[in-house]
């Protein structure tokens, strides 16, 4: 332990004071506002953990850790996990641990190796929270020479001035305390109260983006420009951040009139394009990310806006984070990509049902209109049709490819895609659209059309009425052909 008091400590104070501030903004909708910290034995974390343990002891707030083991470094990383336990031990703090190695993910998100253990890590410390209700929020070490790193590489990837702010003080769930401390000051600190920490070694030597930034780059910028200079990517950010307040209030303003009313959680695309470029894309990044840590960059907007202006209703694409965007019509939707589509009717699931109508009995005005049944009500499937018009069996199957008929009010037949695509039907959907047909043909796609020749006439006498009933919910009733 630290060889004095070191809640006394200037760090300390002024650490503990912007916890304080941040979760009071990041909770502002709740009076429990309990703390997670992110520990990975780095002098970073460690340092935020002794100014949070100030912090939940003044105030009276709960305080838990949070460790996650990326196991790339075999020994090194066990002997990690096992300071953090003696560290949490001797503050008497809860330590939550989990661990999984990012190179699998990596690979099959298409994301480098930092990218994605940074998703294990915002995906464990998610759990955390979602399983201990008196924790709201997450702290994360980053500090002001990790703000600098940002910003440059966001700087050189082609990034907005949304990027250029760099790490935000408050993204979503997640704070960080640290970004106006650096990374000379956080290790004074700990030398200063005899406190240990961990070293990473490919955080000074590795071949990552950051490490390079680090060990190349800054020290050519004070070479260049003189010591301080490299702390100016940091600045920038604080004079992006109080610009873009301004610009993200128009932002917002822009997004409510471009979600459509029936789905709040969708897009019209005809809206979002009549947008100005440059706040077509503001609008379509603050709907992707929802608040939430992202690895989206400008490009990825970009790309989704070109994709927009040529892409055809029912295709799909995949962004960074998992996500995926389809296109229906005039919708826009984001889903994350390993999210299953619901199931599809089954034609096998269902089973046709034919009454014979009393003679004289058919309302010929019923022809004059689709009377299909609604596709999302099963109550309504039902189709009153000349008992003369059927032809065999009848049978239900799902829709196929290259279905053609003659439509209720035409006189040639019409592929049935076409119908599909301007009833907007999506192609996602479009499998399970069940279909009904006799000897000849198709007479009814339940729910959207009708042939032709179901049409009823006053020369019709014997009627029949069709229905498609779920085989599990529906009992036995009628001819059941």
């Amino acid at each position: 332990m630290p060889k004095h008091p070191f809640t006394a400590h200037p760090f300390i104070t002024n650490v503990s004071s912007r916890i304080g501030k941040l979760v009071a903004v990041c909770c502002a909708d709740t009076p429990r506002r309990g703390l997670l910290v992110g520990l990975s034995g780095g002098p970073d974390s460690v340092a935020l953990l002794l100014a949070a343990k100030a912090w939940s002891d003044e105030v009276g707030a709960p305080l838990a850790a949070a460790h996650f083991n990326h196991r790339l470094r075999p020994g090194e990383a066990d002997r990690d996990a096992l300071f953090c336990r003696d560290l949490c031990a001797e503050l008497g703090i809860e330590l939550h641990e989990d661990g999984e190695d990012p190179r699998p993910v990596a690979r099959s998100r298409g994301q480098g190796l930092e990218e994605a253990a940074r998703h294990l890590r915002l995906r464990f410390f998610r759990k955390v929270l979602a399983g201990n209700p008196a924790l709201q929020c997450t702290a994360t070490g980053h500090h002001r020479d990790d703000q600098v790193e940002t910003v440059i590489m966001r700087l050189f990837r082609g990034t907005g001035p949304g990027g250029l702010r760099g790490i935000l003080p408050v993204s979503g769930k997640v704070i960080h305390p640290l970004l106006q401390v650096g990374r000379g000051e956080i290790i004074a600190f700990l030398e200063d109260i005899g406190q240990p920490w961990r070293t990473d070694a490919t955080n000074l030597d590795g071949d990552n983006i950051r490490a390079r930034i680090r060990r190349e780059l800054l020290p050519l910028v004070r070479g260049i420009f003189g010591s301080g200079s490299e702390n100016v990517p940091a600045r920038l950010a604080d004079l992006l951040q109080q610009d873009m307040e301004l610009l993200d209030h128009f932002t917002q303003e822009a997004l409510a009139k471009v979600r459509l009313p029936d789905h709040p959680d969708q897009l019209s695309v005809a809206r979002l394009l009549a947008l100005d470029k440059s706040l077509a894309a503001r609008v379509l990044r603050l709907w992707l990310v929802n608040g939430q840590p992202s690895g989206l960059e400008r490009v990825h907007v970009d790309g989704v806006l070109a994709w927009l202006v040529t892409g055809q209703s029912g295709s799909g694409l995949d962004l960074a984070d998992g996500l995926r965007l389809t296109r229906n019509f005039d919708r826009l939707e984001c889903k994350a990509a390993s999210n299953v589509p619901p199931p599809l009717r089954k034609a096998e699931d269902y089973r046709i049902l034919v009454s014979r109508n009393p003679a004289g009995k058919g309302d010929p005005r019923a022809g004059i209109q689709e009377g299909v049944g609604d596709p999302a009500d099963e109550t309504s499937w039902r189709l009153t049709c000349p008992a003369s018009s059927l032809a065999g069996n009848l049978r239900v199957r799902n829709w196929n490819p290259g279905d053609r008929f003659q439509p209720f009010g035409l006189e040639g037949s019409k592929k049935l895609s076409d119908i599909l695509r301007e009833r907007q039907v999506s192609r996602d959907d479009r499998p399970g659209v069940l279909v009904v047909t006799d000897d000849t043909g198709i007479l009814w796609v339940v729910g959207l059309a009708r042939a032709e020749r179901t049409r009823l006439l006053p020369s019709t006498e014997q009627t029949v009425t069709i229905s498609v009933a779920n085989r599990t919910e529906h009992p036995k009733q009628g001819n059941d052909n």
